[in-house]
């Protein structure tokens, strides 16, 4: 592809990265099936040649970032208004809340660009939130680009943050109404100082669970297993962590910076203690909601 278009183009030039600025004078295009960028003078490109790269290639127009195509997201997500993307069009959004209200927007909009390419757009619905709106193509990110993305603003930026990945629906109607749902599911997290910092349902799920639970399961929870422990934050800390990472010894002592032995002797105290196994899924569910509820309590 290259050496046609540098045949036909003599301005052409590749791109690896998504590019952070404009090209002034130069039009510049998206090779999504080789995740490449590329730009080619103006000049050199007739009318009959911008229909022809405008059929193969994406083209990617500076106006794509302005502040009014991101109130049109916010009106769309906050108050119902149309949708900012073609009928069918498949997102999720990525909740962003940063513990410093001093953000320089602009650059974090490049450098989220060149991070994570077209398919993603940053959105600063105020100074301290902000929104990833990805949407679905053959290219989804997984959890591990966006703990990079969380790494690289802590060390490019000095910019702490936690997030909440969403999950794909159709941007019609609902999405809205779902999105509200993520929203209130990321504030209760965001208040809760031991949930980390990277959300999804499936991680939250317990916390809620726990919140709304009957008092009187709380009370089985409580006689049964935060009693005979006396509460004891340690090995509380250590049942949470095992069962957030798999039941992985290896990766929960990791988390918690002790030594598998050291992991594995709280855990058998806690099962000496409660007579509850965290070898059985079951018991492993018991015990770690029983830890959410010290959270709670706690607080």
């Amino acid at each position: 592809m290259e050496k046609e278009l540098f045949s036909l183009f003599p301005s052409f030039q590749l791109i690896t990265e998504h590019p952070a600025k404009p090209a002034k004078g130069f039009f510049v295009f998206h090779h999504a099936e080789k995740e490449c960028w590329f730009k080619i003078h103006k000049k050199d490109v007739s009318k009959r040649d911008y229909n022809l790269l405008t059929a193969l290639f994406t083209e990617i127009k500076p106006e794509a970032d302005t502040p009014s195509a991101s109130r049109k997201w916010l009106a769309y997500l906050e108050h119902g208004g149309e949708p900012p993307v073609p009928a069918e069009t498949e997102i999720r959004i990525i909740q962003l809340f940063f513990s410093e209200q001093t953000i320089e927007q602009k650059e974090l909009q490049e450098a989220s660009c060149a991070f994570f390419g077209t398919s993603v757009q940053l959105v600063f619905s105020s100074p301290h939130e902000a929104l990833l709106i990805e949407r679905k193509t053959c290219t989804v990110h997984e959890p591990e680009s966006f703990s990079s993305y969380m790494s690289a603003l802590e060390s490019d930026f000095y910019i702490k943050a936690r997030m909440y990945i969403g999950k794909f629906q159709r941007a019609d109607s609902r999405f809205p109404a779902h999105f509200a749902t993520e929203k209130e599911w990321f504030r209760k997290a965001s208040a809760n100082s031991s949930a980390g910092r990277i959300y999804t349902m499936e991680t939250l799920f317990p916390l809620h669970l726990t919140d709304q639970m009957p008092g009187h399961m709380k009370e089985v929870l409580t006689k049964e297993v935060l009693t005979p422990l006396g509460y004891d934050q340690e090995i509380l800390q250590t049942v949470r962590a095992f069962f957030e990472n798999g039941f992985n010894a290896s990766v929960a002592s990791k988390k918690l910076y002790i030594h598998r032995n050291t992991l594995q002797y709280r855990l058998n105290k806690f099962q000496e203690i409660t007579g509850i196994s965290l070898k059985d899924f079951n018991g492993a569910l018991a015990a770690y909601c029983a830890s959410m509820l010290a959270q709670e309590h706690k607080a």
